[in-house]
């Protein structure tokens, strides 16, 4: 199964969230081929702990099943 980790991103004076193959440190410089803008640069801030995709997508249909943007614990 496949494994990511959620990521800090920073590029000049925008910052971005996401999830990314478990292979970045912080420090590294990526770039996001699925970004609108594929060819810039971002600065890795934070790395969290690898995760299954599965156990990902199970969370986030669970989250957008309750209603979206309410508190989620844990």
């Amino acid at each position: 199964m496949t494994r990511l980790v959620q990521v800090d991103l920073r590029s000049g004076d925008r910052f971005l969230t996401c999830w990314v193959e478990p292979r970045v440190r912080v420090g590294d410089q990526i770039t996001l081929k699925n970004h609108e803008e594929p060819a810039l640069r971002w600065d890795v801030l934070r790395v969290g702990t690898a995760r299954d995709s599965g156990d990902i997508k199970r969370g986030w249909a669970n989250f957008v099943a309750r209603g979206g943007r309410q508190a989620v614990s844990g």
